[in-house]
């Protein structure tokens, strides 16, 4: 009897060839697979190195461009130093001319009464007359002994001088309002016509030391004859008098008076200066503005 068991069929394979190929199949596979990551491996390397490469050139712009601003820096530098040295030169070349034309024997032998008073003369005069106008728009509207106050270190305590309800805009407006004269190196805001009440209390006062102050206010209300009505403590900046009690009594009716307010240095109690402006007590009556 034959054994067919092992005889082929047609159309199918013997049992040990299709291993076989099945192991081709996988070894193919793993070739490729391995390949694939090669090639991965290989492309993530240039790709890095590509990374590399841009991020050295980047650096390298960037030193040229400081050294080409520095460059530019010193060149412009340079530039204006000459042109400043050339300017110099020119004012000098120039007043030298005017210095030998002013004493050359031409124009000397022109010169007359005219010229003096046009070149010397009426100068001093404007200078003079300038100067004194200043000194005495402070000097001969505010009494010495107010604008001698001194500061030592008495401030106004928080239940008299609150914190400002005004923003620096509204502040603004107290203060353009005002027109204070004199020392410009600060600011200061009050009410120009103040309620006073029967038992002279002045109410709706708003004396005030503008937040952007970099010093201590005194202020000082007196009247025509100098006499002093009211006078607070030092008032620091950012906060302001609502309410005060005068220290004279005045008559009913509408009274025109001054208010001097001196500045203080905050940390030495140095005078910085003196401003005053014009303002109306309306005296147990209402002020509708007529004068």
């Amino acid at each position: 009897m034959s054994n067919k068991k092992n005889v082929p069929v047609a159309g199918k394979t013997v049992a040990g060839k299709n291993n076989f190929d099945k192991k081709n199949k996988k070894n193919a596979q793993k070739k490729r697979t391995e390949a694939e990551k090669n090639a991965r491996r290989v492309i993530e390397e240039k790709q890095k190195k590509q990374k590399q490469r841009e991020k050295r050139s980047e650096e390298i712009r960037k030193q040229r461009r400081k050294a080409n601003e520095k460059q530019t820096r010193a060149t412009t530098k340079q530039a204006k130093k000459a042109a400043a040295k050339a300017k110099k030169k020119s004012r000098k070349e120039n007043f030298g001319k005017k210095v030998r034309y002013y004493t050359s024997k031409e124009f000397l032998g022109s010169f007359n009464y005219f010229r003096i008073f046009v070149f010397i003369v009426v100068p001093i005069a404007l200078i003079v007359f300038g100067a004194v106008s200043l000194s005495q728009s402070v000097f001969m509207n505010v009494p010495a002994e107010i604008k001698s106050t001194e500061f030592n270190g008495r401030i106004e305590s928080e239940a008299v001088a609150e914190k400002s309800v005004f923003n620096s805009l509204q502040q603004q407006v107290f203060i353009d309002s005002l027109k204070a004269k004199g020392n410009k190196n600060f600011k200061f805001y009050i009410n120009s016509v103040i309620k006073v009440d029967d038992d002279f209390t002045a109410d709706e006062l708003c004396l005030g030391n503008p937040s952007e102050n970099d010093c201590i206010l005194i202020a000082t209300i007196y009247d025509s004859d100098g006499q002093v009505l009211y006078r607070s403590l030092g008032i620091e900046p950012g906060t302001e008098i609502n309410r005060a009690k005068l220290f004279t009594e005045l008559s009913y009716g509408v009274h025109d008076v001054k208010v001097a307010v001196n500045a203080y240095d905050k940390n030495n109690y140095n005078k910085i200066g003196t401003q005053y402006a014009k303002i109306k007590l309306a005296v147990g009556v209402e002020y509708n503005g007529e004068k």
